[in-house]
């Protein structure tokens, strides 16, 4: 399929807005019906995955004190 959508996330620090990760081109999951039309899949599992990436990342990169 031609020109699949795609997501571009951002986490930013909630007190200083600064920019923590950004994830860019994400493959959004369709699927297109008999006529043609294209249907956005359930994203809650793709978001879920993501965030719980980024905080085993976090987890990791923390366990010897803040990342500067």
């Amino acid at each position: 399929m031609r020109n699949i959508p795609t997501l571009n996330l951002v986490v930013t620090d909630e007190k200083t807005t600064r920019r923590l990760a950004e994830i860019t081109d994400l493959p959004v999951p369709v699927h297109v019906t008999p006529a043609g039309h294209i249907i956005v899949d359930d994203l809650a599992p793709y978001f879920e995955t993501a965030a719980q990436a980024f905080v085993d990342t976090w987890n990791h990169m923390t366990e010897n004190g803040t990342p500067s």
